[in-house]
């Protein structure tokens, strides 16, 4: 499984637990709901702000998101980032975000 895989297995997991349908975490956080199930499937990983808005919208911290019953070594991290930066790397604004992101991470 990988790493959007195991992210949207959590965000359904947390948002079952706080009783919210797909619907409402939606209208939480100001996507489609569309958008809230191709991110449960794995299919999309949501932006920075978004994942942000997810863990504040069930009530959880941040790395609660990242914290994975099936264990990753760093090195499978760093494939995984490394694959998705060659995905983007022509797109500057996701570069930006991705970019912000891990800074705020570092502070």
């Amino acid at each position: 499984m990988n790493l959007k895989e195991n992210l949207g297995k959590n965000i359904q997991k947390y948002r079952k637990l706080n009783n919210i349908t797909q619907e409402k975490l939606a209208e939480l956080i100001d996507v489609e709901i569309n958008s809230i199930s191709s991110f449960e499937r794995g299919k999309y990983f949501p932006s920075p702000d978004n994942l942000v808005k997810i863990s504040e919208a069930l009530k959880i911290s941040f790395a609660d998101l990242f914290t994975f019953s099936e264990e990753y070594s760093c090195a499978d991290y760093e494939k995984e980032i490394i694959k998705n930066i060659n995905l983007i790397k022509n797109d500057k604004s996701k570069l930006c975000a991705i970019n912000s992101f891990i800074k705020s991470i570092l502070h």
